[in-house]
C-alpha cells in the first residue's frame, strides 16, 4: 500500500514538473514573438503571442489546479475542488476572447493598410515555433492525465498554426503580399473563437449542473438500476460533473416493502457497480421506505 502511495506521488510530481517545463518554454517563447513581430512587421506573429500568452495562463492555471486536484473536500469545500480548473478555463477562455477582439481590429487595419513584412524573418520564427511548441507537446503528451492529454492537443494546435506561418512565410520570400498575412491572422484569430465558444459552451454546461449524459443514456441507467430494485423503484436519479471530465451521481431508492440489511446491503452493492459501469466515479445511494404502498398508489 505504501508503495502505491509513493508511486502515485512520484507520477503526480513527475506530472506537475512537465506542465511547469512547458509553461516556461512558452513564456519565454511568449516574449520572443513580441520581439519578433516588431522586427518582421507580421501581424500574425503578434496574434500568436497573444495566443500563447492566454496559453501561459491555461499552462499555470494547469499546474496550479494539478496540485489543488489532490485534496480532499473539506468543510469549506465539502464537493472538493474539482470547479477549481472551471473557474480558470473561464478565465483563460476570456482572456483570449479579448485578445482576439483586438488582434481582428489590428489585422483588418493592416488589411486596408498594408506594411511590409520580412518573410524570411517570418520563416526563421516559424522554425523557431514548431521546434518549441512541439518540444511542449512531446512533453505533455507522456501524461495520462486530463490536464496534461487537453494542453498536449493545444500544443499541437499551434505546432500546425506555425506549420502555416512557415508556408505563407515561404511564398512571402519570393511573393512580397503582405496581405496574406492579414488573412493568415485573421484566420487564426476565428479558429481561437471557434475553440473558445466550444469550451464556453463546456463550462457552462458544468455550471448549470447539466447531465452529463445523452437523454437515452439517462434513461438506459434510470431503467438498469429500476429492475435492480426488486423490492421498489428509482424516485430520484441525479447525474453531473464538477470538472467535466469525472461523473458523479446520486440515487434514490425507494422500497414499498420492509427488507433485511442483507438484502438493503445487496441492491446497494448491485446499484454502486451498475453505476460504475457506467463510468459513473462516485455515487452517493439512498433508500426511502413507503411501506404499505405499491409502485401504482399514488403518492
Amino acid at each position: 500500500m505504501e508503495k502505491k502511495v509513493q508511486e502515485g506521488g512520484q507520477r503526480f510530481r513527475k506530472s506537475e514538473n512537465r506542465i511547469m517545463l512547458a509553461f516556461l518554454l512558452n513564456l519565454i517563447f511568449t516574449f520572443v514573438e513580441i520581439w519578433g513581430s516588431m522586427i518582421t512587421g507580421s501581424v500574425t506573429i503578434l496574434s500568436d503571442a497573444i495566443h500563447d500568452f492566454g496559453d501561459c495562463i491555461a499552462l499555470g492555471m494547469a499546474w496550479r489546479m494539478e496540485k489543488l486536484s489532490k485534496r480532499p473536500a473539506n468543510a469549506r469545500y465539502t464537493f472538493g475542488y474539482g470547479r477549481f480548473s472551471v473557474v480558470a478555463g473561464l478565465v483563460n477562455n476570456l482572456i483570449l476572447l479579448m485578445g482576439g477582439v483586438v488582434l481582428i481590429v489590428t489585422s483588418l487595419q493592416r488589411f486596408f493598410y498594408p506594411r511590409a513584412i520580412d518573410g524570411r524573418g517570418m520563416l526563421l520564427f516559424a522554425v523557431f515555433g514548431i521546434l518549441l511548441n512541439g518540444t511542449a507537446m512531446l512533453l505533455t503528451a507522456k501524461g495520462k492525465n486530463v490536464n496534461e492529454k487537453t494542453i498536449s492537443m493545444h500544443m499541437l494546435e499551434d505546432v500546425l498554426t506555425w506549420v502555416a506561418v512557415l508556408i505563407v512565410g515561404a511564398v512571402m520570400c519570393f511573393y512580397p503580399l503582405p496581405v496574406l498575412d492579414s488573412l493568415l491572422s485573421i484566420g487564426m484569430t476565428f479558429v481561437i473563437f471557434v475553440g473558445v465558444a466550444r469550451n464556453l459552451k463546456k463550462i457552462f454546461h458544468i455550471i448549470t449542473v447539466r447531465c452529463p449524459f445523452t437523454e437515452a443514456e439517462y434513461r438506459q441507467l434510470w431503467e438498469q438500476l429500476d429492475a435492480l430494485n426488486e423490492f421498489g423503484g428509482v424516485e430520484a436519479l441525479r447525474l453531473y460533473s464538477m470538472d467535466g471530465e469525472e461523473k458523479r451521481g446520486e440515487v434514490c431508492m425507494v422500497l414499498y416493502e420492509e427488507i433485511g440489511a442483507e438484502d438493503v446491503m445487496g441492491l446497494f452493492s448491485a446499484v454502486r457497480e451498475c453505476c460504475r459501469e457506467s463510468g459513473i466515479a462516485d455515487t452517493v445511494i439512498q433508500f426511502r421506505y413507503e411501506v404499505g404502498m405499491t409502485e401504482e398508489t399514488p403518492g
